[in-house]
């Protein structure tokens, strides 16, 4: 795995740079929420004349991975920058703003016609303002009897139909995507981590969790049936910790099937983030819980 050859694009405005031309280095949190929160990339020795182009809103597009194997991991917009001086190296830091933030903060007024279904209303909203849906998928599909008006921010009436009305989930990706799913529903792509595809070595101890079959749920619910009500042996699910070699597939809601020495099931991620750069870490960390669907 220490072989594996790192590589990113990395576009600012109308300039586009890879790793091997241009020193530069990057921070991408991840959190299962419709709020994405903001990047940081930090480049070395931009050119006098492309550190003074540089402007607030200008696009910004990072794809990370390997050879033969990259993929996007941002796609927003400068809302923050800073250019310093060390000695002889200049560094310029970008604060990025994933883009469907600012789509999502635009003003809405208007007004559906009687019976109108939420799935029809949240499609039409959305397709109003151009946002990639990778997923809708409603809980609960409410009728409005006497019409829906939506009216304010963009993302507070989503918000309200999706997760007040009808009793799911809002995600919004740092590379843009939205997705709108069932409220337990983690979003499956059929993501496996071990050691041979990049997991890495955790120091942490843990309890072994078995790939969940019929037989091992059964016994589960007999002993959760045995506990009495209020006693300290029944606990919430700790969230778990693990890192992988930089995966662009990792993301917020993402379902991952973890095989190691010392864990193994499926889990979904609950939040992160991509770490990367000519040198040091080029890794993905998770914060995952048991998936219980």
């Amino acid at each position: 795995m220490e072989f594996w050859i790192r590589q990113a694009i990395l576009t600012i405005g109308k300039n586009k740079y890879s790793l091997d031309s241009l020193d530069f280095k990057f921070e991408i949190p991840f959190e299962d929420t419709d709020e994405p929160p903001v990047a940081t990339v930090t480049v070395t020795n931009l050119s006098p004349n492309t550190r003074a182009n540089i402007q607030k809103d200008d696009p910004v597009v990072l794809n990370a991975g390997y050879e033969d194997n990259v993929g996007c991991i941002l796609i927003g917009k400068v809302v923050g920058l800073r250019h310093k001086q060390t000695k002889v190296d200049w560094t310029t830091t970008l604060t990025v703003q994933p883009c469907a933030d600012e789509i999502l903060d635009k003003l809405i007024n208007k007004t559906y016609a009687e019976n109108s279904m939420a799935s029809a209303i949240v499609r039409d909203l959305l397709n109003i303002f151009g946002i990639e849906v990778a997923k809708c998928e409603l809980s609960i599909d409410k009728s409005y009897p006497r019409g829906r008006v939506c009216r304010g921010v963009l993302r507070q009436v989503l918000a309200e139909i999706v997760v007040s009305e009808c009793k799911s989930r809002l995600i919004v990706r740092t590379t843009g995507q939205l997705y709108i799913t069932k409220a337990e529903e983690s979003i499956d792509n059929g993501l496996t981590l071990s050691a041979q595809n990049g997991l890495l070595r955790s120091d942490e101890d843990k309890d072994v969790i078995p790939f969940e079959t019929k037989k091992n749920s059964q016994k589960t619910s007999k002993k959760k049936s045995k506990q009495k009500a209020g006693s300290t042996e029944e606990r919430e699910e700790k969230n778990i910790s693990r890192s992988c070699l930089l995966n662009y597939n990792v993301a917020a809601a993402e379902l991952v099937r973890i095989e190691s020495r010392d864990l193994n099931g499926k889990f979904t991620v609950v939040k992160g983030k991509h770490v990367g750069g000519r040198t040091g870490d080029w890794k993905t960390s998770m914060e995952l819980k048991p998936y219980t669907g």
